[in-house]
This record gives structure tokens, sequence and C-alpha cells, in this order.
């Protein structure tokens, strides 16, 4: 199994914000609808931390789509029996049998409670975690919601402070909370990276591929999101409010400054026969992961830069081979390429987009 790529179920996740329509689109699914399961894990070995709305013990943990397109085994358990065959002898020498890596598609109908995750060090601190929740996000598409364009908030502005913040916070002035943050366009094709602890929040309309380290630590310190009443669990996790508002990063930058270390320029990398190979995120910016992106203009050979990788399908459709096996794969695909495939031929029918999420190293 690990010399070809692997295809999953869909693996929806429930969060306390509505949204859906524009990944149903995505993935082609008949019927569009928001509802609480926005989001779609992909690959994912994560479990949803989700306190009193959890779906059960197993939910985030993806399942790989068995021959006859019925849900089989889970990832995770594949990954116990044979984590090198999977990430590669040097990975797991490292992080041990965890792919290190998580990725999603989200899609918001509303905004999102304005939030942080810890980087690695504070998530040692206060989560007794390896892994923190730094991010990276690529707009897929968009939408307007109710009259209103998408937008992302992230980062405090100059002159915001913890205490102010946290005046905010106890009294539950939202609005006095989103001015204290920047407010950005959401613009389809572009991708920014958040470290851990950039305050942040994503606007209504916006549907995304995020790219994260494989956690699922949030400080959220908004009572409600779209209506619905969210518990101090939900809001801080198990840090108790005081420690857990320590979490956001309290600098404040100008708006170019603040674009100069979140928006993300593609490099070119490779001009193979048939299309060109970008680094969109490099170890210049993080250590987490890394994020690659293929155009394919014709037939073109992709060697991953790394073990193995999550591949998505954003744009276009066409042909995959490999080894021992092709199929077709259009706009919404994704899959898992495990270490024992180096390579595979795409051939584009309609110019193919692949975005290449990849390990730390």
């Amino acid at each position: 199994m690990f010399d070809q790529p692997i295809f999953f179920a869909p693996n929806r996740v429930w969060r306390c914000y509505l949204g859906g329509v524009l990944l149903d689109r995505f993935a082609g699914r008949a019927e569009e609808r928001d509802d609480y399961f926005p989001e779609d894990w992909l690959a994912s070995v994560t479990r949803a931390i989700n306190a009193e709305h959890s779906q059960g013990l197993d939910e985030g943990l993806a399942r790989v789509l068995r021959p006859d397109g019925q849900p089989g085994e889970f990832l995770s358990d594949l990954l116990r029996r044979d984590p090198e065959g999977l990430l590669g002898e040097a990975h797991v020498a490292r992080f041990g049998p965890t792919a290190a890596l998580l990725c999603k598609y989200l899609d918001s109908a509303v905004r999102l409670p304005i939030q942080c995750h810890p980087d690695r060090a504070m998530a040692r601190t206060l989560y007794d975690s390896p892994f923190g929740k730094t991010e990276s996000w690529t707009i897929l598409d968009t939408r307007a919601v109710n009259g209103e364009p998408p937008y992302l908030l992230m980062g405090f502005k100059p002159g915001a402070d913890r205490q102010a913040f946290a005046r905010a916070v106890e009294g539950q002035d939202i609005p006095a909370m989103q001015a204290m943050l920047h407010k950005i366009p959401a613009e389809v094709g572009k991708t920014y990276f958040i470290p851990g602890r950039l305050p942040h929040a994503i606007g209504p309309g916006v549907f995304m591929l995020e790219v994260q380290e494989p956690t699922d630590w949030v400080v959220q310190p908004e009572r409600y999101c779209a209506g619905t009443r969210l518990s101090d669990q939900n809001m801080y996790g198990p840090l108790p409010p005081e420690k857990a508002l320590e979490v956001f990063d309290y600098a404040g930058l100008m708006q170019e400054q603040l674009l100069a270390k979140v928006r993300c320029v593609p490099r070119v990398r490779q001009r193979p026969e048939g299309g060109t190979l970008l680094e969109v995120i490099g170890p210049e910016l993080t250590d987490a992961f890394a994020l690659w992106r293929a155009e394919v203009a014709g037939r073109m050979a992709v060697r991953l830069p790394r073990a193995f990788g999550v591949v998505v399908v954003a744009e276009g459709a066409g042909r995959m081979s490999w080894p021992g096996g092709e199929r077709a794969v259009r706009r919404g695909d994704y899959f898992l390429q495990p270490a024992g495939l180096t390579s595979i031929q795409y051939e584009a029918k309609a110019g193919l987009r692949l975005l290449l999420a990849l390990p730390p190293v």
C-alpha cells in the first residue's frame, strides 16, 4: 500500500461556527449547505477537541478509502503497523510514528472567534505538548455573505496591549476586540503564514486549505460563536482564563509590517518538462512544515521535496500515474503520497494546480 497514493473518505469535523457550502462545491458534492461541520481534516491522525460537542473519540481521524469506495481502516491504525513504510525511516527516527502535520479544508460562513494558538515553546510549557499550532492559510475560494466581502483578521495594531485586550475580554466587548486587529481582504490564490501566538480570526465567506502543526490547541476568548455559547473549556481549553491570555503575542505592528511577516511569496525551485515547481513556505519562515505548489501545463513528473506529503488538487483536471496504477484527478481531490512512492506523473487536461503539504524535517 505504501507504493501508491492513499485516498480518504470525507472526514468532516464539528466546529463552533457555520460553513461548508464552498467546501461541498469544491469536493463536487450534489448538496451544498452550511452547517456545523465546515471542516474536512485531510489524512488526519489528530483527534478533534470539541469538549461537550464531541462527536466521538475518533472525531478528526481519517479513514482510508477501500477499493470499493467505502471507508476502511483508520490511517492511524495503518501508521501504527508500519510507520517507516508510510513516513520514511528518517522522519520516524526524529518524530516517532506520527505525521507531525495536519491539513484541513476550512469554510466559514460566519466570522470565527478571535483566537490564537501556542507556539512550540509555549505548548511545551502550558500544554505538555511537543507541537504548537503554527499554521498557514491558502485561500481556495471566497463568497460574499450578506453582502459583506470576505476578509481576514490578524495581528494586533500598534497601541493594543494585554491590559486593554483583557478588559475587552472581561466585558465581552467584541467590537473593541475586533478593532485591535488588522482587517485584510481575502484573495483567492494567496497564502498567509500564521505563526503560533499571532492573534487572528477568519471572516465570513472564506474557503481555505490550512496546513499546520498537528494539534487542536486554541484560545478563543469570545463567549459566543454565531449563536453557539462556548463553555470555558471551548474558550480556553485546559488553561485557566488568565493563563490562557498569555498565549497571545501582544506586539503591535503596522499593516505593512504585518503583511511582510505573513504574506507568502512563492519562489520557483524547478522547471521540469511540462510545468513549474514553486516553494510557497520554506525553512526561512518555519521548520514546522512546508508548502510547495506544482503548476502542471502538460506532462510533468513531480517528486516530493520531502519523504511524504499530502497532495491537494486545487485547480483543473487531468490524470495521474505511478508504477502499477493510474486514475483521473480533478479539483477537490486529495491524497497522501507515502514514502514508498517517490514520484508521480501528471498530465493536465485543464491547467492542473497541486498544493504539496509537507512535514517538518
